[in-house]
């Protein structure tokens, strides 16, 4: 629902919506996240086909499937790093359009956790958490700083504040880009492979941060080949292939007993 008077409202604002799929959500579950028929096209390539998909507040959901599935394209189109063709997406009640507006609404609640942490590498570990709470929340360096130092405790590196990310390891900038991602304080976390570019001995410590996330309440979509911590984690697995959802369901059902034959025969090969 639109509120045209309001300034600087989203422009598209979807209040109280439920999705209406009971095998996606319980019935009456209002969606933190939907995605309806969502397609994505790179020329003639079609990078999702079809995608539905709920997410529920606090919700965790594991994708993950074969390179190349389109796994990392859904994550990116629902923060607009990549604009769908067609179907929808809201966001915390708020459709993601063409309009500046919503998609500064929803990057604004909306953190992303990158495989290869993209932190400035001219900016102390301090400085690049505070960036944007700065910039985009409009907190003082102060109030910024104080927040910082608390993530950095958080995700247990504070004393690496004053250091350059090249001076940290691949697992400590991992869970500096956590920090900065948690320092906007948003609704929402996506990952995208956020353990694939570390050394076998970091990816435990950046597990950690995520599963007390994940037991904290952040709602979050996880993009991982991390079997054990979907396993351990997720409240549901996605299996993607080919640009499309092929199966949905819990840990439990995922892992003992997936129905369909291309579920099968991923989950043969890596486990």
């Amino acid at each position: 629902m639109t509120n045209e008077n309001e300034p600087g409202a989203p422009a598209d604002t979807v209040t109280g919506e439920v999705f209406a799929d009971a095998t996606q959500l319980g019935r009456g579950v209002e969606a933190m996240i939907e995605l309806q028929g969502v397609v994505k096209r790179f020329g003639d390539f079609t990078a999702l086909n079809d995608i539905d998909l709920a997410v529920a507040p606090q919700e965790v959901v594991v994708v993950i499937g074969p390179s190349g599935s389109g796994k990392s394209t859904l994550i990116r189109c629902i923060n607009r790093l990549e604009a769908h063709d067609e179907g929808r997406i809201v966001v915390d009640g708020v459709e993601l359009t063409d309009d500046p507006r919503n998609i500064q609404a929803i990057r604004k609640e909306t953190g992303m956790v990158f495989q290869q942490f993209n932190l400035y590498p001219h900016l102390t570990v301090l400085d690049n958490i505070t960036l944007s709470p700065r910039l985009v929340r409009g907190l003082s360096k102060a109030d910024a700083e104080a927040r910082a130092m608390k993530l950095l405790e958080r995700v247990q590196i504070p004393e690496q504040a004053n250091k350059r990310p090249g001076q940290l390891s691949g697992g400590q900038q991992q869970r500096v880009a956590i920090a900065r991602s948690l320092a906007m304080e948003p609704k929402v976390i996506l990952f995208d492979e956020p353990t694939s570019a570390l050394d076998p001995e970091m990816i435990n410590e950046v597990l950690e941060v995520m599963t007390d996330l994940a037991t904290e309440g952040m709602t979050m979509i996880v993009v991982t080949h991390e079997m054990g911590f979907a396993r351990q984690v997720a409240d549901r697995v996605v299996f993607m292939a080919d640009g499309e959802i092929v199966e949905v369901g819990t840990p439990e059902h995922f892992f003992t007993n997936p129905t369909e034959p291309r579920t099968q025969a991923f989950l043969s090969q890596i486990l």
